[in-house]
């Protein structure tokens, strides 16, 4: 008999000891569900007050070098695609850089994960103009996936404009094709229309 109820009582408090593990851990790495972003959406950086240099941007974590900042690890937050659900997904990692974030280091995070779901997009590079907005620069393989579905192609647009927007303080994002205009089957952009801004 008191073996049959140590049983229940172990099984019990076994349960009750995973539940509590669950309940208190969070796993960072877990991507979440974002709100589908329309091409005009704001996106938010979030920022702190720095008393020294006026605002330091959360993203960046740690100075790994010891004579200026050639190795800064900055924290990301990407977007990539579910395509089951055709949602946006919200994902963070580390990435190493310089003094600043480049915005074709942020784009690759995102293209790496489209990989992953066998969609592959390519640029050709992203960069900024005299005004200070990141052009992307997708390479002419984006007009096949705008074929195929328009969703597609509008939520990897949005992937990738949200992600430069959310890491970098600029005021938007134009889209291009090898450096020309932006031009697929849904869409006909001018070559300076912004496609996504603050």
């Amino acid at each position: 008999m008191t073996t049959k109820r140590g049983r229940s009582l172990l099984s019990f408090l076994l349960l009750m000891m995973m539940l509590f593990m669950i309940s208190c851990t969070k796993n960072p790495s877990v991507s979440e569900p974002a709100e589908q972003i329309s091409p005009t959406a704001a996106a938010i950086t979030d920022e702190k007050e720095d008393a020294d240099d006026g605002k330091l941007f959360e993203n960046k974590l740690i100075d790994n070098s010891s004579d200026g900042e050639e190795n800064v690890v900055y924290k990301v937050t990407y977007y990539t695609v579910d395509t089951k659900s055709l949602q946006l997904v919200q994902s963070i990692a580390a990435v190493k850089g310089g003094s600043s974030l480049e915005p074709i280091k942020v784009l690759e995070l995102v293209a790496d994960a489209l990989e992953d779901s066998s969609l592959t997009i390519s640029f050709n590079g992203a960069y900024f103009d005299r005004k200070g907005y990141c052009i992307i620069d997708f390479k002419d393989s984006i007009k096949e996936i705008s074929k195929k579905d328009h969703n597609l192609e509008t939520l990897i647009l949005n992937a990738c404009g949200q992600s430069i927007l959310d890491n970098i303080d600029l005021p938007g994002v134009i889209v291009r094709i090898d450096d020309g205009k932006y031009v697929t089957d849904q869409y006909d952009f001018d070559k300076d229309y912004v496609y996504m801004d603050m």
